[in-house]
Parts: structure tokens; C-alpha cells; sequence
């Protein structure tokens, strides 16, 4: 009676397969939901390190026309 229990809830080979075959396809899905995230968030690192470097030029160009100006 127990073993006809516990080999109800036991996997069979259908299962397993399927059990076997789903793990790399979610790790897949995990892999590849990883690697965009990055890539957008490079490139959020990319546009922002522009805006500063933008931002730097006209500070220094302010400051060269400002001591062309006391000169």
C-alpha cells in the first residue's frame, strides 16, 4: 500500500524528460534576460558618460572665455 503511494507521486520517464529538457531552456531564457539587461544598461552608461562629457566641454570652454575676457 506505501509503495503504491509513493510510486504514485514518482516521476516517470515522460516526466523526467520533460523535467530534463525544461532546466536548460529556462537557464536559456535566464542567460539571455541577463546579457540584454546588461546591454541596456551599458548603454544607459554610455549615453550618460556623453552627457557629462558633453556637460565638461562647455564648463571649459566657459573658462576660457571667461579669462580670454579678464585678459
Amino acid at each position: 500500500m506505501i509503495s503504491d503511494t509513493l510510486a504514485f507521486w514518482a516521476p516517470g520517464l515522460f516526466e523526467l524528460l520533460i523535467i530534463l529538457m525544461a532546466i536548460p531552456v529556462v537557464l536559456i531564457i535566464l542567460v539571455v534576460m541577463y546579457v540584454t539587461r546588461g546591454s541596456k544598461e551599458r548603454e544607459k552608461l554610455h549615453q550618460k558618460m556623453a552627457e557629462l562629457a558633453n556637460e565638461l566641454k562647455q564648463t571649459q570652454e566657459q573658462l576660457k572665455e571667461q579669462k580670454k575676457d579678464k585678459l
